[in-house]
């Protein structure tokens, strides 16, 4: 979204949702403006910058307690939707990640079997989610699974 005269007088909400995407199939609200290299959304607040989920949170569902973090019940790093945002402990959080199959073992101790793919650019079967942080959305795009 190009910067106008009165961007600055919009409040932290409103920047927000002006810089979304909203996906009528997964009902996930993309951020389209700066991304790190996981695929998080930055938003600037003042002078710092912040994850666009935290803010999302924050904004619409209040205040997010010390050491708590903001999880998608989506897996979408994009998402700001708060519908789709969670507050869980690191250890929910890694659970969750265990449970769904995002940590790229090729198993844990509960049972489960993790999605592992091979990048047609390198040849190498590694982890979807090493895969997106090391290879970006371009090369995701183009994976055998």
């Amino acid at each position: 979204m190009p910067l106008y005269k009165g961007w600055r007088n919009l409040s932290l909400k409103e920047k927000l949702v002006a810089k979304t995407f909203i996906n009528s199939k997964t009902g996930c609200w993309e951020w389209q403006a700066s991304r790190n290299n996981i695929g998080y959304g930055f938003i600037r607040d003042g002078k710092k910058m912040r994850t666009a989920h935290r803010v999302s949170y924050e904004e619409f569902k209040g205040p997010i307690p010390h050491d708590m973090c903001v999880c998608h019940t989506c897996d979408n790093y994009r998402c700001v939707n708060p519908d789709h945002l969670w507050l869980g402990t690191r250890r929910d959080n890694m659970l969750d990640m265990y449970k769904k199959g995002r940590n790229g073992a090729t198993g844990c101790p509960v049972g489960y079997r993790y999605r592992r793919v091979t990048c047609e650019h390198c040849n190498q079967t590694i982890s979807i989610t090493a895969h997106t942080r090391f290879h970006g959305d371009k090369c995701k795009s183009i994976i055998k699974v």
